[in-house]
């Protein structure tokens, strides 16, 4: 639980790689990521080798004075990350694997408290919001002078039905200070959310990311996302890994994939991925079956 951070206490970050490169090549795909993020200050625990996260500490103006998050210019953070990099370099695309604030804010206050303090005290929560922003501002600045190809920023902000939150308190909360965590990243990159983003697009969108993950499946109308957006954004995801990549035959895979490529496929922007990532409870054999897919329809447009 290495990017659990606890309060009053310094705090670091551990580079983990997202997938070996053996494995990659075996499940056919096509980048590999480091993650890199900040420490989220949570009462969390082991449950059958996964971290359940149970609350934030993040509760009070009290607990964000104690709340440490690393040097962003420490050079041993980035020594570290820059050998991870170079044993992953090959013909894979690499990526770094971050999150902007609006996730480590939420996880960290926790929704009560994010949600009393928007009423009781909304100064306190964007104080949190402006701490996770302006660091990951200059960590991301720094970030971009490794050999990275592309960011992968990943800040769940909806649930399937709606966003977490009203799209007043994002314009006058989130964006703002998102835009700030932007300003540093110097590389492509692709936000990441869960969730029906639409009510929240048009501000979303002028953050200046390169691409949309994951695209939750029943979550956006993906005819409107790819009429409305299609040509701002690449669209990346919406292969199901529940029903289709882990409960799935090999034809309902292939379906899948060909459904996706004829509904999102014309005039390009589109990538085939999962719509989450790849958990351990997938089945492989589906993974390398969507890979294969892919490698069929891919010249229909």
């Amino acid at each position: 639980m290495g990017f659990i951070g606890r309060l009053g206490e310094a705090t670091t970050i551990e580079p983990v790689v997202t997938g070996h490169p053996e494995l990659v090549d075996r499940l056919k795909v096509d980048a590999i990521g480091i993650q890199v993020v900040p420490p989220l200050f949570v009462d969390a625990e082991l449950r059958h080798g996964r971290v359940v996260i149970k609350d934030g500490l993040i509760t009070s103006r009290d607990a964000l004075k104690q709340m440490q998050l690393p040097d962003p210019d420490d050079d041993r953070i980035f020594r570290s990350i820059e050998k991870l990099a170079e044993r992953c370099s090959g013909d894979h695309a690499l990526y770094a694997r971050i999150r902007l604030g609006a996730a480590p804010t939420l996880l960290s206050m926790g929704i009560t408290a994010f949600s009393y303090g928007l009423a009781d005290d909304p100064d306190w929560v964007n104080d949190v919001l402006n701490c996770y922003c302006t660091w990951s501002a200059r960590f991301s600045r720094n970030l971009s002078e490794l050999p990275f190809d592309f960011f992968w920023c990943f800040d769940d902000i909806a649930f399937k039905s709606a966003p977490l939150f009203s799209r007043q308190v994002f314009q006058t909360f989130f964006l703002p200070n998102l835009r700030i965590a932007c300003s540093g990243i110097r590389k492509p990159w692709v936000f990441h959310s869960d969730g029906n983003l639409l009510p929240i697009m048009d501000d979303l969108v002028t953050l200046g990311m390169q691409g949309l993950h994951p695209l939750e499946p029943g979550a956006m109308d993906l005819d409107q996302l790819k009429t409305s957006y299609g040509k701002r954004l690449c669209l990346i995801g919406n292969i199901d890994i529940d029903t289709v990549l882990t409960k799935g035959t090999p034809e309902m895979v292939d379906q899948a994939v060909k459904e996706r490529i004829n509904q999102l496929g014309p005039g390009g922007g589109y990538i085939i991925s999962d719509s989450n990532s790849v958990p351990d409870f997938c089945n492989p054999d589906n993974i390398i079956l969507m890979a294969l897919a892919v490698e069929r329809y891919r010249s229909i447009y």
